[in-house]
């Protein structure tokens, strides 16, 4: 059997609603600031005033120099800003990153576009540009002509795990020696659909995401993008790149229980979790930090709660940023796992904001309203979809041994 190889981060990106790059968003991260605010759109009359976590004052001319930034949708400029910021903090030249690979997550692509030309459609007119830029696979186009990417490339609209998934197929195309360096990004614009949907779903919060509080009452919907830069480390190495944390091990599962609501026993999450722990060879005490899925819906913090206390049979440490950014769909988990690397590599984790009260059904230590410092050697990132699409993967402090 060939020799696998490690892979690891040496390069973040973000775009988010507390930060319009990686350094300030974990930042705000670790200050417990919020991102959510009164929604500045005109299309949500049926809902009346609402919440959520939009970006109010991205300006792509400032990031996007190849493509046209007015008319490629908000979805691609959020990405393309990402891998920008994440080639900078990599310290990546252009010969380098043009051999790059490139997975994408999101769940509703160019939806942006869409929604214009929908509204277009219905006053009998219709934008130029939409059968080339509305579809779910141009955001993937867009960034790989930004920067002339030559590598694989690949789009995943796995709803809320797409990030957690695009991150697995870079680790492995690394792993097993078919490429040294990948992009691994996801994003989501804000979307009026996704928001009257689960708005239908009676998921919606009133105003606060307020994970594993027993007085929890929804999910925010929020924009954004993230991008990691992985690695083969003899690679990173040789570039003196500065390496922020180390993939271990990822694992996944499907519920198949029902579309939007999760098992009734987490049989599925905890799955994930289980394969997540062995292909990383590690036992389960040696997971320090857990990166939450944590919508601040009632029935799945319920769910994750019980599958991390009845698998670790411990309070494991677990916080949730989409308190404070909403949950950003395809970006979610791959903002998540940019925490985890600065978890592991800074030693310490960004808190749970908005918590109050104990639930006795959901009792996990959420590192409640403050940052906490503490020897984070492993972190995990949980991330669960519509359809039972769930996934764990496994970061760690990097030791050159």
């Amino acid at each position: 059997m060939n020799k696998l190889n490690r892979v690891v981060v040496t390069g973040t990106g973000a775009i988010t609603s507390v930060g319009q790059n990686s350094q300030d968003f974990w930042e705000s991260c670790l200050k417990g600031k919020s991102g959510i605010s009164l929604i500045e759109k005109n299309d949500l009359q049926l809902v009346g005033p609402k919440y959520g976590g939009q970006i109010l004052d991205f300006d792509a001319s400032q990031f996007v120099k190849v493509n046209d930034y007015k008319k490629i949708g908000r979805g691609s400029n959020l990405l393309i800003a990402s891998i920008y910021d994440a080639i900078k903090n990599a310290n990546l030249d252009s010969d380098t990153y043009e051999k790059a690979d490139l997975f994408v997550g999101t769940t509703m692509g160019e939806i942006s576009i869409e929604t214009t030309d929908y509204n277009r459609y219905m006053g009998m007119s219709s934008s130029e540009n939409l059968l080339d830029q509305s579809f779910l696979y141009t955001v993937l186009a867009n960034a790989c002509r930004e920067f002339s990417l030559q590598g694989e490339s690949m789009l995943i609209a796995n709803a809320c795990s797409a990030g957690n998934y695009a991150i697995i197929e870079g680790y492995e195309r690394i792993r097993k020696g078919e490429q040294s360096i990948c992009f691994t990004a996801g994003e989501d614009p804000f979307s009026t659909i996704a928001y009257y949907g689960f708005n239908r779903l009676k998921a919606i919060a009133a105003s606060k995401c307020k994970p594993f509080d027993k007085n929890r009452d929804g999910m925010l919907v929020a924009e954004g993008a993230g991008c990691l830069v992985l690695e083969e480390l003899e690679h990173a190495k040789a570039r003196g790149a500065n390496i922020l944390a180390e993939v271990t091990g990822y694992g996944v599962s499907c519920d198949a229980y029902h579309i939007t609501a999760p098992h009734p026993e987490s049989a599925g999450v905890i799955q994930a979790m289980e394969k997540a722990i062995a292909k990383a060879n590690i036992e389960l005490e040696d997971i320090d930090y857990i990166s939450a899925h944590g919508t601040g819906t009632p029935a799945n913090d319920k769910a994750e709660s019980f599958a991390v206390n009845n698998l670790f049979k411990r309070k494991v440490p677990m916080s949730s940023i989409k308190s404070m950014i909403g949950h950003s769909m395809g970006a979610a988990s791959l903002l998540e796992a940019i925490v985890c690397c600065n978890a592991v590599n800074q030693n310490i984790a960004p808190p749970t904001i908005n918590f109050e009260t104990v639930d006795e059904n959901c009792e996990v230590d959420c590192i409640p309203n403050e940052a906490r410092q503490f020897n984070i050697e492993y972190a995990m990132n949980n991330s669960y979809a519509f359809g039972g699409a769930n996934s764990s993967v496994i970061f760690k402090k990097f030791r050159d041994n």
